[in-house]
């Protein structure tokens, strides 16, 4: 029998990569505001900020019976510019979908989860850095990073493990404000992610941080 795997934001980059990659071996429900092209086991189009229809969604999975053997969080905006030149509701939207919708679809979603379930977040290695012109979008990062290093303390009958990519090499950055000037070097393969989680899913992957 296939696994159930629940995946946010699947309609674009590395995350859409991911979910095609995992669907001939899993049970994908997906979690996207977008539609994806995908033919999926199961999928449920809402923005994550709308969080007050995670109840529902939890109800329905309740009904049916589901339980879930992982869960990966990719779900995130940003804002790459001068500190002073986003509206107030960019940095609200940023803290809202980045922190506040991982933390409380978790608290939801805890007592559908296997036992021995991973929670993947697939986040940023500028959670552990600093740069300039992404103050409020790093700043989730990091607060999401310790987020997830005390709920790893806190949830000791599950794996929580959080993937550090660099900058993925998809158009993630095309239409970004500032020039990153990256060389080939500071790029993380979308090949590498997948092949992370896969060792996380296999349990051949015991570490909480894995920086790419």
């Amino acid at each position: 029998m296939k696994k159930n795997i629940l995946i946010t934001w699947t309609s674009k980059w590395i995350w859409n990569y991911l979910a095609w990659n995992l669907n001939n071996d899993f049970n994908i429900f997906a979690i996207s505001r977008t539609k994806t092209d995908l033919d999926l086991f199961e999928e449920i189009n809402i923005d994550l900020t709308n969080f007050e229809l995670f109840d529902n969604i939890v109800k329905k999975f309740e009904q049916r019976e589901i339980k879930f053997d992982s869960i990966i969080l990719n779900a995130w905006i940003w804002f790459f510019g001068k500190f002073e030149n986003a509206w107030d509701e960019e940095y609200l939207n940023i803290i809202n979908l980045n922190l506040t919708s991982n933390i409380l679809l978790i608290k939801k979603l805890q007592k559908l989860l296997n036992k021995k379930a991973k929670i993947i977040f697939i986040w940023s290695i500028i959670g552990k850095k600093f740069m300039k012109y992404g103050a409020v979008y790093q700043a989730s990062k990091f607060w999401l990073r310790w987020f997830a290093w005390a709920l790893k303390n806190e949830l000791v009958w599950i794996g929580v493990h959080i993937i550090n990519p660099k900058i993925v090499d998809t158009t993630f950055h095309d239409n970004s404000m500032i020039d990153l000037n990256l060389s080939s070097d500071k790029y993380t393969s979308k090949e590498d992610i997948l092949l992370s989680v896969k060792e996380i899913l296999s349990g051949n992957e015991k570490r909480f941080e894995i920086d790419l």
